[in-house]
């Protein structure tokens, strides 16, 4: 829910004037998300997560940058922007309790 409603707010107030439609924030948050949550955290199995992702899907960090006039690269970078910080601050909360 962070990730949603941070990355839409942040198209809206920042983006270009245009059509902004789908979920490609959410899937950028999710991918920033867990590479960065790796990074943080520092943990066998959050690395193992991280790397695996980047393997995989690491060609998705293309899509922050805009390419196409049609496409809305501005969803893209801020969800991927807003997932990293997701991982940070769950990261430092994650480690506060324990």
């Amino acid at each position: 829910v962070f990730i949603i409603i941070l990355s839409g707010l942040l198209v809206w107030l920042l983006a270009r004037p245009a059509h902004h439609i789908g979920a490609s924030g959410l899937i950028f948050g999710y991918f920033g998300y867990l590479v960065f949550l790796g990074f943080f955290e520092k943990s066998f199995s959050s690395v193992i997560i991280a790397s695996t992702i980047l393997i995989i899907y690491g060609g998705m960090i293309m899509g922050v940058f805009p390419l196409s006039a049609r496409v809305s690269w501005e969803s893209h970078l801020y969800g991927f922007l807003v997932g990293i910080l997701a991982a940070w601050i769950w990261q430092r909360k994650s480690h506060s309790k324990g």
